[in-house]
């Protein structure tokens, strides 16, 4: 975990800078880095707390994500980083720690490069929430939410989650939190747990705090946008 944010952090910073906030030689680092070695175990814990100073995830996601004068977000950057995936990764790894995790269930299509980097690093099944049904798939859970002036169906097979999961639900982006909701739903039909929520990023505050009302397990988001405004028909 600490070589890759290292890696990570190389991308903004040389390793002069690194060696004089870290304590680290120059040298060090870059084997880091390359994966030529790896650091021990005190080693480790004392890079990771001095990593702690320099790098906040939720800094990196921001600077990433493109918000438009209308609120689209566009976190496409994030989401196709794997550097920022794996941190993103760990993060959920820190902040779930000790919470059983069987299942991820994330929804077509943004949400799937971070929902499968989960998935790999916690190695446990990854569940897509599609808009259309497929071929080969006799029976499916279906939840329906409105979106606008429009109503929109998410699917998932059947037997994908049983009432024995702990499922984590994880997305690119909240709005409203209507999507979250059809999720939680779709796993509230098959008596499974929801563990908890994962997001990059938020668009304003209002749709994460309706959740976390309504809902008793964690809702974790890493970052905040403010939209220079917001309009009616824009629905996530």
């Amino acid at each position: 975990m600490v070589v890759e944010r290292l890696r990570l952090l190389k991308k903004f910073y040389s390793y002069s800078e690194l060696t004089r906030r870290t304590g680290i030689p120059e040298t060090v680092l870059c084997r880091y880095v390359k994966g030529d070695v790896l650091p021990g175990d005190d080693t480790a814990k004392k890079l990771w707390d001095s990593l702690d100073k320099i790098e906040q995830l939720s800094q990196v996601i921001y600077e990433k994500i493109y918000v438009d004068p209308y609120g689209y977000v566009d976190t496409s950057n994030a989401v196709n980083d794997p550097l920022i995936l794996m941190r993103a990764s760990h993060h959920v790894m820190m902040k779930f720690a000790g919470k059983r995790i069987t299942k991820i269930l994330t929804p077509a299509v943004n949400g799937v490069p971070l929902a499968t980097s989960i998935a790999l690093l916690l190695e446990v099944p990854l569940v897509i929430a599609k808009r259309n049904k497929e071929m080969g798939v006799k029976d499916y859970i279906e939840e329906s939410y409105p979106a606008g002036p429009y109503m929109v169906s998410l699917y998932v097979p059947k037997n994908a989650i049983t009432s024995r999961d702990d499922v984590l639900i994880v997305d690119d982006i909240i709005r409203t939190g209507s999507t979250v909701q059809a999720l939680v739903n779709i796993v509230k039909k098959v008596k499974a747990n929801v563990a908890g929520v994962f997001a990059l990023v938020s668009v304003g505050e209002e749709g994460v705090q309706n959740l976390k009302a309504e809902h008793p397990f964690p809702i974790e988001v890493v970052t905040t946008v403010q939209p220079f405004y917001q309009r009616s028909e824009i629905y996530i």
